[in-house]
This record gives structure tokens, C-alpha cells and sequence, in this order.
């Protein structure tokens, strides 16, 4: 990503519908699940603004962050408290057995991302039994112009990322699709009505806008916190333990 895109994505992520709805997800699979102080690493933590989530609602957790942009780190430094490092999740800075949990957001569908080294290197860097949080981009044939726009080569299927979790010595323990609801509208924009500047679909949307989007996405969340698993959806989220 270069700098502007940085920048965007700094000033949006704590706004914007899609964001909100992601850090939900993630507060809600990880919430019941880990200790009050455990320590966590966030891997390809971008601007910094699921740190800060997570530092709200785990205040005695330690948070680290990593990620391959200087710029990305600077900032996230700047509005974190997280310990951050500059590298790749393809080579850890981290001694084995670092953390109780790591989280990856969007970080695997990117073509500079060896996908197999950054699956051994969660896995190295886990503590036993820890909890491996990843979420990516849904369904190959999804590809198109906001994935070019970002940097995206590759989407991902939820059976197809669990077996290759478990091939890469994890268990299980949650997965489902998510913005299932607005799946429809996402094909249409994405594959029909597509855009012609090229630009990313991450971008300010008028206030009534977010506010129904965001009802939508804890509709959700509702039947996340259900334990339901959704059929289908823009996003591919799972949860896995290290096994021993």
C-alpha cells in the first residue's frame, strides 16, 4: 500500500461500517475464549486501529503489533500503546512460544505473502494451546477492481483455510463467512455495476448509510455470538488452536 492509502486507511478504520463490523467479529469469537492477561500479537497490524480495540476491552492484555510498512507502524505507534515492530509474518522477530494469541486481518491475500511460511511462523510463535485469529477476503472468482486497487491477489474459501490450517498442525475450534447479508450487493457492485476509476470500495459513505450498514453487521454479530456458521459472505473468518 503506499503512503496516501495509509493515510485513508488511518482516518477511516475507526469509522467506517465495515471496520466496525470486523473488530466486532473479533471481540465477540475471541470474548469467553482467553484469560484477562494474556499476551497477543497482532500480525500485519496496519494503522493500529484493532489494537486499540483490543486494548479497550482487554485493558490487563500485553498487545504487540507487526507490520512491513514504516508508515503503518509509525502510525500505529501514535495512537496504540501496543509494542510494535516493523517485519514480515512470513519471518517472526518473535522467540518460539511469544504469545497466547495472534491475530491476521487481511493480510494473507496479499502476493508479496508467502502463505505456508506465515502459517508456520503463527505456529512457532504460539504458546501451547494458543488461539490463531485469521480473516480474509472471500471467494477467487470475487477478484476485482478493489482488490487490485489494495494489493489483493488472493481470496479464500472457509473449508479450503481450515484445511490448510489443520495440514499446518491447528485445531479447529470456530469458522464461518460474515458480511453475509450484503453479499448480493457486494457481487453486483463488485461484478456488474463495477466502477471505471479503479478505486478501492474503502471510502467515507454518507451518515445514514453507515448507521443502517453498521445495524446490519451486529444483526450479525448476533448470530455469530449464537454460534452459527454463515453460509456465505464477503469475508472468511476462523478461529484454530495450536495443537500440541
Amino acid at each position: 500500500m503506499r503512503a496516501e492509502e495509509y493515510e485513508c486507511l488511518d482516518q477511516l478504520e475507526d469509522h467506517m461500517w465495515w471496520f466496525k463490523g470486523l473488530r466486532g467479529n473479533v471481540l465477540e469469537i475471541l470474548d469467553g475464549k482467553i484469560v484477562d492477561t494474556f499476551s497477543l500479537l497482532d500480525a500485519g497490524c496496519g494503522t493500529g486501529g484493532m489494537l486499540c480495540v483490543l486494548a479497550e476491552h482487554f485493558p490487563q492484555a500485553t498487545l504487540n503489533g507487526i507490520d512491513y510498512s514504516n508508515d503503518a507502524c509509525d502510525r500505529c505507534r501514535r495512537k496504540s500503546t501496543a509494542t510494535i515492530q516493523c517485519g514480515s509474518v512470513t519471518s517472526l522477530p518473535y522467540t518460539d512460544k511469544s504469545f497466547d494469541v495472534i491475530t491476521s486481518l487481511d493480510v494473507l491475500e496479499y502476493e508479496s505473502v508467502d502463505v505456508e511460511k506465515a502459517l508456520l511462523e503463527f505456529r512457532r510463535c504460539l504458546r501451547e494451546k494458543g488461539l490463531l485469529l485469521l480473516n480474509l477476503p472471500a471467494y477467487q472468482w470475487m477478484v476485482s477492481y478493489h482488490d487490485i486497487a489494495v494489493g489483493q491477489t488472493r481470496r479464500f474459501t472457509l473449508g479450503g483455510m481450515e484445511s490448510e490450517l489443520e495440514n499446518h498442525g491447528f485445531r479447529i475450534i470456530y469458522g464461518t463467512y460474515w458480511n453475509t447479508f450484503f453479499f448480493p450487493l457486494m457481487v453486483l457492485r463488485r461484478k456488474v455495476f463495477v466502477r471505471q476509476d479503479g478505486a478501492s470500495d474503502v471510502k467515507p459513505f454518507p451518515a445514514f448509510i453507515e448507521a443502517v450498514f453498521r445495524y446490519v453487521m451486529k444483526a450479525e454479530r448476533y448470530l455469530i455470538r449464537k454460534g452459527l456458521r454463515m453460509p456465505f459472505g464477503g469475508s472468511v473468518m476462523v478461529l484454530a488452536q495450536k495443537k500440541l
